[in-house]
């Protein structure tokens, strides 16, 4: 059968790194995989190791082992070039990457719109050609998500600190829950078995803490020779500061899953060892103190208002609103409510959840139908503009949940559903009325969604819970 990709990037370090041969590769990383203990929290982040599968695949395998069941359908994976030194980042061109084990397609759509956010990032085949850090990921990759997911590789040229913040900046805005960042590296190379224990725990310490000033400081004593025993202390430092920032900015917790060295798989090591280490960075079990949102600033904020209001005046003057050139965050797909208060009083509210556009356009939409079709009210008039207050909830995701002792009042708005009958309070309704939780979602249910009073509670209704940016005039 012909193959469906033009363009295919040939397996660089097989039989090298890892079998060239199909069958004895899967056993390989089955066996791996077997051995390797299961993580508790559902990880949206890993870093693995990337040196020969007998020296560093048992530790991977930890790493992806935590994958297994996920669902991830994109794997963003980033590593730092080991062959070629350049500035930036460098995306690949080609349609697909191949190993023994199949083929990857390379989510070029995705690498665009990448690309159109972060001005760092261009395409480089050249400097993947060569590389083994981003493809030993791949085929534990292809044993634990069965081969149905896309790649976008990445690599970083240097370690300049403007690429990590402008990559971690543009996939924040791209990232869904099918999205998996895949970080690639190593960590100590080359001091004594004792002394890499150490340092790799100094470095695991800095990653757990999320504290990328501490990583930076510590991993840049060894790159500049101030640490003796270690040539380097992490090899893909750009895309570990990435992940780190990535997971502070959403509210995941590192999680070690494993660590060893090169000196625990071959004593003869133990001279000149290389330290791995296998880290999970999960969703807290409460959700939403790990599932971040990007905040708004104040200015960005005083943009959202003045959209709202300028489409209002518009429509009553039967214009056009104004074209806006808002910031970066305006570009993305966020749900919103737009509500409407007229001396103190509702006058209109009206949002969604999952928008088929921009957060500009979004907030227009909602902001006419508050006024204009919200069957609670007859519509606004354009007398009544002036002594209209407008209010935006800017909201994170929904997430499911079982418990509803994890909805906490004034934090999380709720949407329930059961059937073709559904509702939603946001998170300030609550504290507005001085409602406890009981009492707020027995009027979520009864009233709001037209349901039994304690659907909520006896298990027959859907329960999502949501957090929310609040700002008004």
């Amino acid at each position: 059968m012909q193959n469906r990709f033009k363009k295919i990037r040939r397996a660089a370090v097989a039989g090298r790194f890892y079998p060239d041969n199909p069958e004895e590769l899967a056993t390989m990383i089955d066996g791996y995989l077997a051995q390797a203990g299961t993580s508790e929290g559902a990880v949206e982040i890993i870093i693995a190791p990337h040196a020969g599968y007998v020296y560093s695949g048992q530790v991977a395998a930890y790493a992806f082992k935590a994958l297994q069941g996920s669902g991830f359908k994109r794997i963003i994976l980033v590593g730092r070039s080991h062959q070629q030194y350049f500035n930036g980042i460098a995306a690949d061109a080609n349609d697909a990457w191949q190993t023994p084990l199949g083929s990857a397609a390379v989510d070029k759509d995705f690498i665009a719109k990448l690309k159109k956010l972060g001005n760092q990032v261009k395409i480089d085949s050249q400097a993947h050609q060569t590389e083994h850090s981003l493809e030993v990921m791949l085929p534990f990759l292809q044993r634990v998500l069965e081969n149905d997911f896309s790649i976008v590789p990445l690599l970083f040229g240097d370690d300049n600190k403007n690429a990590v913040l402008n990559l971690a900046d543009a996939l924040e805005r791209l990232f869904d829950e099918k999205t998996l960042l895949v970080i690639s590296s190593d960590l100590s190379h080359y001091p004594s078995y004792e002394a890499a224990k150490k340092l790799d725990q100094k470095t695991i310490e800095a990653i757990s803490g999320l504290d990328t000033a501490k990583f930076n400081a510590w991993a840049g004593r060894a790159e500049n020779g101030e640490i003796d025993e270690a040539d380097t202390l992490a090899c893909g430092a750009p895309g570990i500061e990435l992940a780190m920032l990535i997971a502070k900015h959403s509210g995941l917790k590192p999680q070690l899953l494993k660590y060893a060295n090169s000196g625990d798989y071959f004593p003869e090591t133990k001279n000149r060892a290389v330290g791995y280490a296998a880290i999970g960075f999960e969703r807290s079990l409460t959700p939403f103190q790990n599932k971040g949102v990007k905040l708004l600033s104040g200015e960005e904020q005083k943009t959202a208002l003045q959209i709202a209001r300028k489409t209002l005046e518009a429509y009553f003057a039967d214009e056009k609103s104004a074209k806006t050139e808002p910031a970066l965050i305006f570009q993305e797909k966020r749900g919103v409510f737009v509500t409407l208060k007229k001396q103190g009083r509702l006058r209109g509210c009206i949002g969604n959840f999952m928008p088929d556009v921009n957060l500009t356009e979004n907030i227009k939409d909602m902001a006419l139908s508050a006024a204009f079709n919200d069957s609670r009210f007859v519509p606004l008039q354009k007398s009544e503009l002036k002594d209209v207050k407008i209010e935006i909830s800017v909201l994170s995701k929904m997430q499911k949940i079982d418990n509803p002792d994890l909805i906490e009042i004034g934090k999380h708005g709720v949407y329930v559903r059961k059937g073709q009958k559904a509702g939603v309070y946001l998170p300030q309704v609550a504290i507005e009325l001085g409602w406890t939780r009981e009492q707020f979602l027995n009027s979520l249910c009864a009233e709001k969604a037209g349901l039994a009073q304690n659907c909520w509670r006896d298990g027959t209704a859907e329960l999502y819970i949501f957090t929310a940016q609040v700002f008004g005039e």
